[in-house]
């Protein structure tokens, strides 16, 4: 067995009796599957390039215990300058983060949006306390809060009565049972209608080029998803329809992105828009394919 950290991290299925084993895994498996969905969140949020990903390292019986490994993969050199274990302060923050909501909805501190306001600057806070002084990061806004608050308490609740997960790393625990609850339509309402932006420099590929039309939106890869971009950057437009700038298939486009959250107090996920606000350069697949970025969030 391998040793495992303290910024790895256990989650135990706790139940009593006998459990159908193909319930159990798949229970299991779901509830990682949002904690992994939110711990990528997060890192693309401080390092486009970071990669994260588990590795199951121990599994035991009795309840149904799992120690999980958090590895990061590409984590670029400005966030490994003035840094001596860069994967070691980020696998903090995140088991930080993980631990601080799980905890917030095994007590129930989220009943208002005043709550969640108060949870989700008490997590950019730590977020920014924790990157070096070097990194720009973007905050997490409180809308993605909730709703990943929303996916936990989906997950417990297929659980039965006397079953719950159990979150631990080092002496840090939380549970979350059947009886955990968020009551998205009271917080959708009292957040209703607003937009948030945020904008940063990324690298993403070229999925579908317009090589005729004066359509502004290309289809362009980021987090593992194909997004519809809209390019406001006019004068690039203008080259590119001139043919001074020659795109290949699977290219790839550095642009200043500006993400545009639109939240409604009517829908439980925010729309989401994409600008490319000023069109940097066109990279060619080698340059970032053969450097072992390709697999960003794929």
């Amino acid at each position: 067995m391998n040793k495992i950290e303290k910024y790895d991290f256990e989650l135990n299925l706790e139940f009593e009796g006998a459990k159908n084993p193909s319930e159990a895994f798949s229970q299991l498996s779901s509830f990682y599957d949002k904690l992994l969905a939110f711990d990528k969140h997060i890192v693309y949020n401080i390092s486009v390039d970071a990669k994260m990903e588990y590795d199951l390292v121990d599994i035991q019986f009795g309840s149904i215990l799992t120690k999980i490994k958090q590895v990061f993969v590409n984590v670029p050199d400005d966030v490994l300058k003035d840094v001596l274990n860069p994967s070691a302060w980020i696998g903090h923050l995140l088991v930080y983060i993980k631990h601080r909501t799980l905890k917030a909805v095994e007590n129930k501190e989220i009943g208002s949006k005043q709550d969640l306001d108060k949870l989700t600057d008490e997590i950019n806070k730590k977020i920014k306390l924790e990157a070096p002084s070097n990194q720009i990061v973007l905050s997490v806004n409180n809308y993605y809060i909730l709703n990943t608050i929303n996916d936990i308490t989906i997950q417990a609740k297929k659980l039965k009565k006397g079953e719950s997960f159990c979150f631990k790393s080092g002496k840090k625990k939380a549970k979350v049972n059947n009886k955990s609850f968020v009551d998205m339509p009271k917080i959708l309402k009292e957040l209703g209608n607003t937009t948030i932006e945020q904008e940063r420099v990324e690298v993403l590929k070229v999925k579908t080029m317009d090589l005729l039309s004066d359509s502004s939106y290309w289809k362009l890869r980021r987090e593992g998803k194909t997004i519809d971009v809209k390019i406001t950057d006019s004068k690039w437009l203008d080259e590119y329809h001139d043919r001074k700038h020659i795109i290949q298939p699977n290219d790839y486009l550095k642009l200043n992105l500006k993400i545009i959250y639109t939240t409604s107090a009517n829908k439980k996920k925010p729309k989401v828009t994409y600008e490319a606000r000023k069109i940097l350069s066109i990279i060619p697949p080698n340059d970032i394919e053969d450097d072992g970025q390709i697999n960003i969030f794929d």
